[in-house]
């Protein structure tokens, strides 16, 4: 393969027996890389190649990405054919954690050939994967993958991923008779960004782990991306009518249908305009949208999904016109070292507790995972977090199997949740039972996937 011959031998990390060489990824795999998963990385009901998978991967390792480059992929080369069996990605980014900065690694876009399958490549893979997220200072990873598969790599569910609302045609409500419309949508343009950016900030703020973006990267989102890409999208504002240049809200919504459905990425208002009055307006508008998506498509189209993840504004405001729940699938999450996760978190612990009737507490809390545990030191307004080891299986003032203390640190589940499902989550000292719920309570999380 012409492009396989251009790979320096510098991309290589080591080799791995049977005839195969692990490397890593540069800018002349780009091609390459897109080619493979877009003839790999199928479901039962798809059909090889995915185009909006090549030309999403073609946007990622191009150099007009704010976030991927072209070094993100591992892939291992059978080394006769130099032809790609497997291959991992690795996005980094900056996640925030009730606002506080966390570098985030993001394994995605797994594969391998079918020859090449149950011959642990991918396990391989992730230790690489792991090794090199650590180097670059993440503090977590996360993944949205197939189920159970990732538990094996030390993965637990633990954000809520996607999720939200459907309209039907039939829901969406006629404009009444001798009225004219209030609301209509335009075009997004350029200077319109700094309001993309001011909308998304305020729907982060309503997310317990988010992932900042900046001008930057709306840019490359509304007019940078390849037409074909999974992720082309019409980016529009929302004007009062006949005030075209007073924008009160923007829409994001996918170029292509998710089935029979238009898919809605996006949606804010700005402050002091009630959702519940540009509502049927924003209904009307998309659904318009849906013909011409339909005939790109080449697929009916009958419903609006707002994935807009479990919980928004516009499901409080018009829950009669949004009759069906799309329930989340969930992100999966990985925390090698707690102690130094909780550490980084210290402020976003220390402000909960001051703003709680256990205010003033002070003393240790220890959390066992049964064969290792961290020990959460509160000191007036000092929290820190070490790493402490049970001795004896009860241990510990809240005991937590395997890796299901995740759930509650990310907000997932509540401690009460936790201990209803799992009979071996126990809850020792009367202060473990007053703080871990202040410390970490259920709280909504909405993570709109970076790339």
């Amino acid at each position: 393969m012409t492009d396989a011959q251009a790979v320096p031998d510098d991309a290589t990390i080591r080799d791995l027996g049977d005839g195969l060489v692990l490397r890593r990824s540069t800018s002349a795999d780009r091609e390459r890389i897109a080619e493979f998963h877009a003839n790999t990385l199928l479901s039962p009901d798809e059909t090889a190649p995915l185009e909006r998978l090549h030309y999403w991967l073609l946007d990622m390792l191009g150099d007009e990405h704010p976030t991927g480059r072209p070094g993100d992929f591992l892939y291992v080369e059978e080394a006769a054919t130099r032809r790609i069996v497997s291959s991992v990605g690795l996005f980094s980014a900056t996640w925030t954690y009730d606002g506080v900065p966390i570098p985030v690694g993001q394994p995605d876009v797994v594969s391998t050939s079918p020859d090449f399958r149950r011959r642990g490549l991918v396990a391989k893979q992730f230790a690489e994967i792991h090794a090199w997220s650590d180097q670059q200072g993440h503090l977590m990873q996360v993944i949205p993958g197939i189920p159970w598969y990732y538990r094996q790599f030390g993965y637990e569910y633990a954000l809520n991923l996607e999720g939200g609302r459907l309209a039907y045609r039939a829901n969406v409500p006629e404009l009444p008779e001798g009225t004219t419309e209030p609301f209509a949508l335009r075009p997004l343009e350029d200077a319109d960004i700094p309001l993309l950016g001011d909308l998304y900030r305020q729907a982060c703020a309503r997310s317990l782990v988010a992932v900042p973006r900046d001008e930057h990267f709306w840019r490359f989102d509304a007019f940078g991306r390849h037409a074909k890409s999974g992720l082309a999208s019409d980016h529009f504002v929302i004007v009062p009518q006949g005030q075209p240049g007073a924008p009160v809200g923007a829409v994001i919504v996918a170029r292509s249908l998710w089935g029979t459905r238009l898919g809605v990425r996006f949606l804010e208002i700005t402050p002091g305009t009630p959702i519940v009055s540009v509502a049927p307006s924003l209904l009307r508008a998309l659904d318009t949208l849906g013909p011409p998506a339909a005939a790109r498509t080449g697929k009916p189209y009958d419903s609006i999904l707002f994935d807009l993840g479990a919980e928004h504004p516009l499901f409080d405001a018009i829950p009669t016109d949004l009759p069906r729940e799309m329930k989340p699938y969930a992100w999966y999450v990985r925390i090698p070292d707690i102690p130094r996760f909780l550490n980084a978190i210290a402020p976003a612990l220390v402000r909960r507790l001051a703003d709680s009737p256990e205010a003033g507490w002070s003393g240790d809390l220890r959390i066992s995972f049964y064969r290792s545990g961290v020990r959460l030191r509160v000191e007036g307004t000092r929290v820190m977090a070490e790493e402490w080891r049970p001795e004896h299986a009860e241990d510990g003032d809240a005991l937590f199997p395997d890796v299901t203390f995740l759930k509650l640190l990310m907000g997932y589940r509540s401690l009460s949740d936790l201990q209803y499902a799992y009979p071996d989550c126990v809850v020792e000292s009367p202060a473990a039972r007053a703080l871990l719920p202040i410390l970490f309570p259920r709280r909504h999380s909405h993570v709109w996937d970076p790339t």
